[in-house]
């Protein structure tokens, strides 16, 4: 039995004197990395506590990365930064450029003594579920992209996470237990209200085009947008989910959402050929923003929401407690090819 010791006279709750106990003899290194800590039944008998608030103390310090449970062996210590205020399970669909911008800025948001940890689910809810559920007890935190079809899947694991510790960002998730935070883009509302804030220059076309492939999870969010704003303003439209030079027409404002941009590329390779300028005989239009598409063909339009302010957003309601469903800022960013 290690030399745990309460401090006397305490108005703290039972289960926090006991995680200060254990991580305090940590601090002393008194107990080391790996070492295994007195069972339940022993804590319990020793400090006269119930079984129910040793769980508690216990839970308490492997949600904050200080000790981890081993199914049926018992816990053991797991890291020896006691100093650690929050741990936060974050995970995303995929690593791509805004991605990265959204991981660094809520790393750089957070601050030093905050430990975050990055998984990768790949939009397969098997994969999405057990990263979750084998995670329940190790972290204060889960900030957590979806973009899974199996919605119901999704919600029912989303809502096995206490939700004043789940943070949903990127996609809107409805039906998902109250009292959670969310950070979305609201893409149908921002393609049909950024239009219409530049109708005047949508109006130089005589028709609208999008590319609504299947690699892109947004894409009937946009689509529905995009359908709204065609009929509200009579203008003649289509949506496609692949490519043909057979759609390239003189006078049509192309969309493109392919998560490759190779729609983009392919429209930038017509409009050379044929020997039409982009932004006077045809536009363009693309999704997300990246440092190629500023200079690419003088520069391309893009619609894009602020990565970094999500991160910044989503850091915030850790480290302030508090839970909010907001939308994200995403702005239509003018540039030549429109």
């Amino acid at each position: 039995m290690v030399k745990l010791s309460i401090e006397k006279n305490s108005k703290k709750p039972k289960y926090l004197l006991l995680a200060d106990s254990i991580t305090s003899q940590i601090e002393q290194k008194q107990l080391v990395l790996d070492e295994r800590l007195p069972s339940v039944n022993k804590l319990s008998a020793h400090f006269n506590f119930s079984r129910e608030t040793v769980f508690k103390a216990l839970n308490y310090l492997s949600e904050k990365g200080i000790v981890r449970a081993v199914d049926k062996i018992g816990y053991f210590v797991n890291d020896l930064s006691v100093e650690t205020e929050f741990k936060v399970f974050f995970l995303l669909d995929k690593f791509t450029p805004f991605k990265e911008d959204l991981y660094n800025s809520l790393i750089s948001s957070l601050g030093e003594n905050v430990k975050v940890r990055l998984y990768f689910h790949h939009q397969n809810i098997e994969l999405f579920a057990s990263l979750i559920l084998d995670n329940l007890k190790n972290y204060t935190h889960f900030v957590v992209t979806t973009y899974i079809e199996d919605s119901k899947s999704v919600q029912k694991v989303l809502n096995k996470i206490p939700p004043e510790k789940l943070i949903i960002l990127d996609k809107y998730e409805p039906n998902v237990n109250d009292g959670c935070g969310m950070v979305f883009q609201d893409f149908e509302n921002d393609i049909l209200n950024l239009l219409k804030e530049n109708i005047d220059l949508v109006n130089k076309y005589d028709r609208l085009v999008l590319f609504n492939r299947k690699n892109a999870p947004h894409g009937d969010f946009v689509q529905k947008g995009f359908e709204r704003f065609s009929a509200q303003y009579n203008f003649k439209s289509e949506v496609y989910y692949n490519f043909s030079p057979d759609y390239f027409e003189k006078g049509t404002l192309y969309i493109t959402i392919d998560a490759y941009d190779r729609d983009m590329v392919e429209i930038i390779k017509l409009a050379r050929k044929s020997e039409w300028e982009l932004g006077i005989e045809i536009g363009l239009i693309s999704y997300n923003d990246t440092s190629t598409k500023e200079i690419l063909a003088g520069g391309i339009s893009v619609i894009s929401t602020d990565f970094k302010k999500m991160g910044e957003e989503a850091a915030k309601m850790i480290l302030e407690g508090r839970r909010e469903h907001k939308s994200n800022e995403t702005k239509l960013i003018l540039r030549n090819s429109l």
